[in-house]
């Protein structure tokens, strides 16, 4: 008489205990699912990396296909079933070919780069004012990096002394044409120390309108 109350009372403890942990483990998941719900989103790619970063993406693919097709330039070896003459012939026409290919694809590569450098070039202005509203918007708090950015991108202008001879301008857009003729603009009139102080006097004039301290 005594074995069966004692089963029973194990058997109600371990049930007890399996809904404990069922209550525990839904819990935890319930908890989870809150906070990750809650959970602050990532932060946005900061505004001015992101044309960067895509330049230097296509800049680097267009250099791989550059270098693959300098790699594909050797002359076969000449075979000994061809006719004497022959073999020599079809060689240098196919290796003139691969050359000229690959002059191609160097100019489409300069084409490319000069173009990418003209957006960021010529986008100086655009940027200026971009800075000006995120930091009156933010505190005066640059979190972008659109400062660092602006200074760095007249980097970009040093091959716009004039209209560059490996762009031909019929084949260009009108958007393409304007960030050139702004691009040789900012390459006569902008340096870097110029715009280190206007982000500078930006910060100060930010940080005077909102009444905070100069740093």
């Amino acid at each position: 008489m005594s074995e069966r109350p004692k089963s029973a009372g194990l058997v109600v403890r371990l049930l007890i205990a399996v809904a404990m942990l069922g209550l525990v483990f839904g819990g935890g998941v319930l908890v989870g699912w809150a906070t990750r719900e809650r959970r602050p989103p990532a932060m946005e790619k900061s505004a001015a990396s992101i044309p960067d970063a895509e330049v230097k993406r296509e800049l680097a693919a267009c250099r791989r296909a550059v270098k693959a097709r300098a790699r594909a330039t050797a002359i076969p070896p000449a075979t000994a079933t061809a006719p004497p003459g022959e073999t020599d012939d079809a060689g240098v026409e196919k290796a003139a070919a691969k050359v000229e290919a690959l002059q191609k694809e160097v100019e489409e590569c300069r084409v490319r780069e000069t173009l990418s450098n003209a957006y960021v070039c010529g986008t100086i202005t655009d940027h200026s004012n971009l800075l000006f509203v995120l930091t009156y918007s933010a505190s005066c708090v640059d979190e972008a990096g659109v400062g660092e950015f602006l200074v760095n991108s007249v980097e970009k202008c040093t091959n716009f002394d004039d209209f560059s001879a490996h762009l031909d301008e019929d084949e260009l857009t009108q958007e393409e044409k304007f960030r050139v003729a702004q691009s040789e603009q900012n390459r006569a009139l902008r340096t870097r120390d110029d715009l280190i102080r206007n982000v500078q006097e930006t910060f100060r004039r930010c940080r005077k309108r909102f009444g905070l301290s100069p740093e």
